[in-house]
């Protein structure tokens, strides 16, 4: 019987021992194969953002001439003011704001250019204008100034009203004249808009 008990003590200590074998083996392995697998998936992620970054690379030539071609059609269609420097384009937008409120029969008070900073392959140039009119006649301003070519942003619009009186006693005229200050943007590409 004792023989019986030693070979059960035996079978006992053997699978203990065989089981904190495992038990250290697998302490020992899973940390290790975890770290190859996170090694592996960062491998494989970085060799996907090389990819793209090839793709990106190897388009850059088509991009660059679909943004030349696209330059070349904004310069053709006259969205952008034709003047080789600020000054110019400047001067331009006035006198095109000029026309425009002579033309909707309001009075063009002051024209001023504003400085900008100049930053990117456009330029932003910016006047204020201050005119007068009645209600019509700045509505035909805006209408005009935002329709036609090259294109134009109107900000920071403000309008006072006042009341007008015309004639004598008997032939008196009651009516409102706008007192209207606003900025205008027009844009010129760099080098020029030719």
């Amino acid at each position: 019987m004792n023989l019986q008990g030693d070979k059960q003590r035996c079978i006992l200590l053997l699978g203990g021992m065989g089981l904190l074998l495992v038990l250290v083996l697998a302490l020992i392995i899973y940390p290790w194969w975890a770290k190859m697998q996170f090694y592996t998936r960062a491998v494989d992620q970085a060799a996907d953002h090389i990819q793209r970054y090839q793709r990106l690379l190897d388009s850059a030539p088509g991009q660059r001439n679909s943004l030349r071609n696209l330059r070349q059609q904004l310069r053709k269609e006259k969205y952008f003011i034709a003047a080789t420097n600020p000054e110019l384009a400047a001067a331009e937008l006035q006198k095109r704001v000029k026309t425009i409120v002579t033309g909707a029969q309001g009075k063009l008070v002051s024209t001023q250019k504003v400085d900008v900073q100049d930053e990117g392959p456009v330029r932003e140039i910016k006047i204020k204008v201050r005119m007068k009119g009645d209600v019509e006649a700045l509505s035909r301003v805006l209408h005009e100034l935002e329709s036609q070519l090259p294109i134009v942003n109107i900000d920071n619009v403000s309008i006072r009203s006042r009341r007008t009186v015309k004639g004598r006693r008997r032939n008196r005229v009651e009516g409102y004249e706008l007192d209207v200050s606003l900025e205008l943007m027009g844009y010129m590409l760099k080098g020029g808009g030719k």
